[in-house]
């Protein structure tokens, strides 16, 4: 029997408001992009088309559009790729995927403990998602939330995933976790991230003022009419 592969996602969370901050957010999580960006409302999008092709057995960092990259190669390896990284994948990599510049990972040997790939954002945001693949059919993965929440999906081959965070939370890193590597020998990743900022508490408050003030002006120019 095959051993089934777990992934978790694992946040460290914020909350973002003018004047209090949680140890938690309460996360919807999304399969559909179109009701994921309905939701999240404007997003940054990352596809790492002007990123060069870098998949080594070394640890990866890298910055990129809202976000900055980074993995713990584990035994395995990561980095940007163009194709396969583990060389003999259990199914074909999808075509939105093949040929096209990803985030990947690959099992180098079958049983390795897989790569830690953390997001860190350089704001608190709301919203996360992307594009993703598994060469594995057998793999499911979960997404944890400071070790409370945890969400369990499973999906063939490829899909779209996202969370967002409640109204006035959010989170600020998150980190995949491959747990149990077993099964196929096989290449994993994403694309097309979406990010959703929060928008900073100094901004909110200028704006605040901003329609007090506009509100303001309005209200003294109809007097000064009036009179």
């Amino acid at each position: 029997m095959k051993n089934i592969k777990k992934i978790a996602f694992v946040a460290a969370v914020t909350v973002t408001t003018l004047f209090s901050v949680s140890a938690q957010a309460t996360l919807t999580t999304y399969t559909n992009l179109a009701l994921f960006e309905a939701a999240a409302g404007a997003t940054s999008l990352e596809t790492f088309s002007t990123a060069t092709p870098n998949v080594s057995g070394n640890n990866f960092a890298g910055t990129f559009n809202g976000f900055s990259l980074s993995s713990v190669a584990n035994g395995n390896k990561s980095g940007i790729s163009t194709g396969s990284i583990s060389g003999s994948d259990n199914t074909a990599i999808p075509a939105n995927f093949s040929g096209q510049n990803f985030y990947g990972w690959g099992e180098g040997t079958q049983g390795n403990v897989g790569p830690t790939t953390t997001f860190s954002f350089g704001r608190a945001v709301q919203a996360l998602g992307f594009d993703w693949f598994d060469t594995d059919v057998t793999d499911s993965y979960s997404l944890k939330v400071n070790a409370l929440t945890t969400v369990v999906f499973n999906y063939k081959s490829s899909g779209f995933f996202g969370v967002i965070a409640s109204a006035g939370e959010s989170f600020t890193t998150a980190s995949i976790q491959t747990f149990t590597d077993g099964g196929f020998i096989s290449t994993e990743g994403f694309d097309n991230v979406r990010v959703s900022a929060v928008p900073e508490p100094t901004s909110l408050a200028l704006l605040g003022l901003g329609i007090l003030g506009f509100v303001a002006s309005r209200r003294k120019a109809t007097k000064h009419t009036r009179g």
